[in-house]
């Protein structure tokens, strides 16, 4: 049991993260994989440095036995980071001790020619190249079920809303399909931030002057294509890219990545924000499939709260702050800054953390969601015809023109609205009584029943990209949404 009083008292469990529980938001953002990354920064550096001929080939041996950061006093580097500023500086004082208590001299050939910065800037790549990842895969998880989705129900008719209000009719599955888009370009954007995040090295004022001095003491040849070899090596060690110069007050790397996360959480967090609204008892058009213990009340034992899609929209709804800090910080003056750099480091995990929590969030959502077609074809029939007024409106327009079709049927709205008739029947009256002829009241008859397939040609393509995104063998097949939700987590 820990000790109130004691230093383990400290450690966040997630009390107020129940979105985060289950997910490898903590796992990939906390402090143990942001150590583990430093310590792999610095060791990369050090393999590229024997790469290079910059250091003993002994190293390689040092570096696989420091490789687990785990061996490390995690709490007192944090506690040490306070002197400099950073946690750099004390974790290169526990490493080369580590070093040296394995081989003597070993410390020599740690951090040679970096600054801390070049260290943090690396491993804050290093778990964006992980977080990354897990985005993606759980963006993919959602994708799929969507896709399933909007091909089951692109036949299902349901109200569209405008400003709240019903407008016209479309398809469950046809925006089902609009979800699948933005996921599928929140996918490409974040493949694309994976693939060119780069590491950092650049010493003291970016000009890695102290690796060129020791290029010309130690090394043989050229120095510059030295050090260019050392940053390649160093970079390809990590899986990240190698860029054309350090960017230390450059911080545009940080505020892509920070765009691309805030997207991904964005378009989940749409996605849920949506399913809140047709969760609602006077709609409940979808719902949430809750298992025992969930969605519940402390006070009102008959609610069923669609507490996932509520979570990940709270999450959505804070990363417009945390992105706002991040492109503060692209205001970073001389060859570093005082202050812009350092209030990154909180801003960046906690947008990385809440994205990894949303997007597992809305894959699981997806797949646990309930779809009332009879529901959504009972809320059509509220409006007593209301929302085909623009349907039937088109159709009128070729034969009256399009001012005087509006005003007849802006005319018949109104009626409708007052004497609860269908607006049908309201406006075969009032084409009879102007002498409108039988064809003509057939067609706008007709005009009123649902066609929910308009909308194919668009579900079609974005399943074509879906397809096309996921390399499917098979065009014609999708996994069942049944499937779907059984492998959702």
């Amino acid at each position: 049991m820990p000790d109130p009083s004691g230093t383990d008292r400290f450690f966040d469990v997630g009390l107020l993260d129940p979105l985060g529980q289950g997910s490898r938001a903590a796992e990939l953002t906390g402090d143990s994989a942001w150590l583990q990354a430093m310590v792999d920064t610095e060791l990369a550096l050090t393999r590229a440095l024997v790469d290079a001929g910059l250091a003993p080939g002994w190293m390689g041996a040092v570096c696989d036995d420091l490789a687990d950061a785990g061996r490390l006093d995690l709490a007192a580097i944090a506690a040490e980071g306070q002197g400099g500023g950073n946690p750099v500086i004390p974790l290169v004082k526990h490493l080369a001790a580590a070093a040296e208590s394995l081989r003597t001299g070993a410390s020599d050939h740690l951090h040679v020619g970096a600054t801390s910065q070049d260290i943090l800037d690396t491993a804050a790549m290093l778990v964006a190249h992980r977080v990354t990842g897990e985005i993606s895969a759980r963006l993919g998880e959602y994708a799929a079920t969507l896709a399933a989705l909007a091909d089951t129900h692109r036949g299902t008719a349901m109200a569209g809303r405008t400003l709240g209000q019903h407008a016209s009719p479309t398809s469950f599955g046809f925006v089902v399909a609009g979800w699948l888009d933005m996921a599928l370009t929140a996918i490409e954007t974040i493949d694309r931030l994976r693939d060119r995040l780069p590491v950092q090295l650049g010493g003291a004022v970016g000009n890695l002057a102290v690796l060129h001095q020791i290029a010309a003491l130690r090394g043989a040849g050229d120095p510059a294509h030295t050090v260019d070899l050392v940053l390649q090596r160093f970079a390809a060690g990590l899986g990240l890219s190698a860029p054309s110069i350090a960017w230390h007050t450059n911080r545009l790397p940080i505020v892509d990545l920070a765009a691309g996360l805030a997207a991904a959480t964005g378009t989940v967090g749409a996605f849920a924000l949506d399913v809140t609204v047709l969760a609602r008892t006077e709609i409940a058009e979808v719902g949430e499939r809750l298992g025992q213990g969930q969605g519940g009340s402390s006070a009102m034992p008959h609610k069923r709260n669609p507490v996932t899609a509520v979570l990940i929209t709270a999450a959505a709804r804070q990363t417009p702050g945390l992105v706002a800090t991040l492109f503060g910080s692209l205001l970073a003056e001389d060859q570093r800054p005082s202050g812009a750099w350092h209030a990154e480091w909180p801003a960046l995990r906690g947008l990385e953390r809440l994205t990894v929590a949303a997007v597992a969030g809305g894959a699981a959502l997806a797949g646990r969601l309930d779809v009332d077609p009879e529901r959504m074809l009972a809320n059509l029939e509220i409006t007593d015809g209301l929302v085909c007024s623009e349907r039937v409106t088109t159709l009128l327009a070729e034969a009256l023109g399009k001012t005087a079709a509006f005003a007849l049927v802006q005319r018949a709205s109104a009626e409708t609205f007052r004497t609860n008739r269908p607006l049908r029947v309201v406006l075969s009256g009032l084409l009879s009584a102007d002498g409108h002829d039988e064809q003509l009241r057939a067609g706008v008859w007709a005009a009123f029943d649902l066609d929910p397939a308009q909308g194919g040609p668009g579900i079609d393509r974005v399943l074509d990209r879906f397809r096309g995104a996921t390399h499917d063998p098979n065009p014609d097949a999708f996994p069942s949404t049944e499937a779907v939700r059984t492998s959702a987590p």
